[in-house]
C-alpha cells in the first residue's frame, strides 16, 4: 500500500479531495490503475475519503498550475467553479501563487483573486452556446428552459417554487433529455425572490443534487440578467450557502471556502 497525502475542502457545501500531483505522485501510487478508477475509489463516501469531486494539481508550462477534475463517477469535467475556488485557496496555502493571477483548466484560463482564507473570487470569460426560451417536455409537462456552456453545459429552468420539487427525479430526466445529447447537461432550478436567486442543481457526473454548484450559480445568474429577471451583482442562495455573481465584460463568482482536513489515503 502506498500513501497519498490529500486535503479535503468545501465551498458552499460542494466538497472536494485535492492532491498535489505536479510531480506525478498519484500516477506512481496507483500503478496500473486508471485515474478515473482512482477517482471513483477515493470519492466513495463509504469506502474512500468521500467527496463530490477529485482535483489534481498539475504542472503548467505557462501558468502556476493546471486543474484536472474528476466527478464521482470517474468522468472528467472541463471546469468546476466551487472546486476552483477551493483549489485557489489550496494553492495559496502551498505557496505556489500570489493573491491574484490565473491558472489553466481544460476549458481555458481562469482568473482568481484570493481575498483571505475564507473567500475566493474567480473571473471567467463570457459563456458560449447560449440558447434562450425553448421548451422541453418531461412526463407530458412543458418547461421553459435556457442553455449555455460555462466551461461545462448548464440548463436553467425558472420555477415558482421548488420546496416540494423532486430535483433528483426531474433533474435526471432533463440531464439525459434528447435535446442535450450526447453529452448531457447540468440542470439548475431557479427561483427569484427580492432580486435574489435561490438555486438547486442536479449535477452531471455526480448524478444527484448537490449542496451547491458554482458554475450552475453563475450560469443561472447570467441567464437571469439577460432575461431582466434581476440585475448584477446577484446574491445567489444554495443549500450550502451564498455566492455572489457579477456580470461585466467578464463574469465573476465570489464565495467562501473552508479547509476540512488533511489526510493520508492508502492506495
Amino acid at each position: 500500500m502506498k500513501p497519498l497525502f490529500f486535503t479535503k475542502m468545501e465551498g458552499t457545501g460542494n466538497d472536494f479531495v485535492i492532491i498535489d500531483n505536479r510531480e506525478g505522485t498519484v500516477r506512481e501510487a496507483i500503478g496500473t490503475a486508471t485515474l478515473p478508477d482512482f477517482a471513483i475509489k477515493i470519492l466513495n463516501r463509504h469506502t474512500g475519503v468521500g467527496a463530490d469531486g477529485l482535483i489534481l494539481v498539475e504542472k503548467s508550462d505557462v501558468l502556476p498550475f493546471a486543474m484536472h477534475y474528476f466527478n464521482q463517477d470517474g468522468s472528467e469535467a472541463d471546469l468546476c467553479l466551487n472546486g476552483a475556488r477551493c483549489l485557489v485557496s489550496y494553492a495559496y496555502r502551498l505557496g505556489i501563487i500570489d493573491e491574484k493571477g490565473k491558472f489553466i483548466a481544460p476549458s481555458g484560463p481562469v482568473g482568481f483573486y484570493y481575498k483571505d482564507n475564507s473567500s475566493v473570487s474567480l473571473e471567467m470569460a463570457a459563456p458560449t452556446d447560449i440558447k434562450l426560451n425553448f421548451s422541453i417536455t418531461v412526463a407530458r409537462k412543458k418547461y421553459r428552459a435556457h442553455f449555455l456552456k460555462l466551461g461545462v453545459p448548464h440548463c436553467v429552468i425558472f420555477v415558482d417554487s421548488y420546496d416540494k420539487l423532486n430535483v433528483e427525479e426531474l433533474g435526471r430526466v432533463v440531464r439525459n433529455h434528447k435535446q442535450f445529447k450526447p453529452d448531457g447537461t447540468n440542470v439548475n432550478f431557479v427561483k427569484e425572490e427580492a432580486r435574489h436567486l435561490f438555486i438547486r442543481t442536479y449535477e452531471r457526473g455526480i448524478e444527484a443534487e448537490t449542496m451547491s454548484c458554482g458554475s450552475g450559480v453563475l450560469a443561472s445568474a447570467y441567464i437571469a440578467t439577460k432575461l431582466f429577471i434581476t440585475q448584477s451583482p446577484v446574491v445567489c442562495k444554495t443549500k450550502g450557502g451564498e455566492l455572489l455573481a457579477t456580470m461585466k465584460d467578464k463574469l465573476y463568482l465570489e464565495g467562501p471556502v473552508n479547509l476540512i482536513f488533511d489526510g493520508i489515503f492508502y492506495v
